[in-house]
């Protein structure tokens, strides 16, 4: 399939909630997913050949317009996260895409995704130093995807830690581990948000326990199941 039109046509787009659990438990913002109409998941091949190309991309970035303003303009007090592949960063239309959605920097916030994309080099990881600062010179929160997986590791959250605003971790990530070492390894994440004033999220909470032992450690944002699966907020 190499028609970009009948690609964007089998996308569409649900919402995960990412909750505060403090006294009660409120929708603090929605991560932005991509989905395919025909495998019902995240369209990897798609979304990479898409993101390939300038033109592709703004192709892209225009149906990523068109999903959130309507969420947006459905209910304006929404929060919403977007997920971009450090690839994007790369791109003209990107830039172009979030200099027009600037005015809707208080609903959106930006997900830096795990993948690699060859920025490995101390030259890369100061272009992508550059790219983060830039958003948020802009007024883009900055979120750490899937912290620990990826090229997203210490060295880069360390890096980049004067313009982030969030580590987002994975308990699916680390699954293999033993219930304890998981929850010392992200009492370690906590220190360094608490020392450097940084939110923690913990995503793939799947259970009442679970949620309540990350509770007890001092986390309070949440998202994955047992908050609520993705669902579609344009319909």
């Amino acid at each position: 399939m190499d028609n970009i039109q009948e690609r964007l046509d089998d996308f569409f787009i649900v919402c995960q909630p990412i909750v505060c659990c403090s006294d009660t438990t409120s929708v603090d913002r929605y991560e932005v997913l991509l989905r395919s109409k025909q495998h019902n998941r995240f369209p990897e091949e798609s979304f990479l050949w898409m993101i390939e190309e300038d033109d592709r991309n703004r192709k892209l970035m225009s149906y990523y317009h068109s999903a959130l303003t309507k969420m947006i303009c459905n209910d304006s007090h929404a929060k919403f996260a977007l997920n971009l592949h450090p690839k994007q960063l790369q791109h003209p239309s990107t830039w172009q895409f979030l200099d027009s959605i600037a005015f809707l920097k208080e609903n959106i916030s930006i997900e830096l995704t795990e993948h690699q994309c060859n920025l490995g080099s101390p030259e890369e990881r100061k272009l992508l130093h550059m790219y983060l600062t830039n958003l948020r010179k802009k007024g883009f929160l900055i979120a750490i995807d899937d912290v620990g997986t990826g090229q997203n590791n210490l060295e880069l959250v360390l890096n980049n830690i004067a313009v982030i605003d969030t580590i987002k971790l994975s308990m699916s990530a680390f699954r293999a581990l033993d219930e304890k070492v998981l929850l010392n390894f992200l009492s370690s994440w906590l220190f360094l948000s608490e020392t450097y004033n940084l939110k923690v999220v913990v995503e793939g909470v799947e259970s009442e326990r679970i949620s309540n032992e990350l509770k007890q450690l001092g986390v309070i944002y949440q998202q994955g199941y047992y908050h609520g699966v993705a669902t579609n907020l344009i319909e």
